[in-house]
């Protein structure tokens, strides 16, 4: 299990027709997200976890088992960690 991550308070998501766009003030960025990787972010907000915990939630609300759901959001994972929209639980 990895560390637990949380979205970090001030971060903005707006819907834009099939994608969304997100504000990091940690990074200053605005980047295109999906709707599965807002999911995520709506989950950490939520309660703070690692990919794995936050897979196995959302599996709770999809035809998807929580090891599927982890290969589709992995990537997903560290762009939002590239971005600057999850930081560690603890900070």
């Amino acid at each position: 299990m990895g560390a637990a991550m949380r979205t970090p308070p001030g971060v903005r998501v707006t819907e834009l027709g099939d994608l969304w766009g997100a504000f990091s003030p940690l990074s200053g960025q605005t980047v295109l997200l999906n709707t599965e990787a807002v999911a995520m972010l709506e989950v950490m907000r939520e309660q703070p976890g690692d990919l794995a915990q936050v897979c196995q939630t959302l599996a709770m609300d999809t035809d998807l088992g929580a090891p599927e759901l982890m290969q589709r959001c992995a990537p997903a994972w560290q762009q939002l960690l590239d971005a600057g929209l999850l930081e560690p639980a603890a900070a």
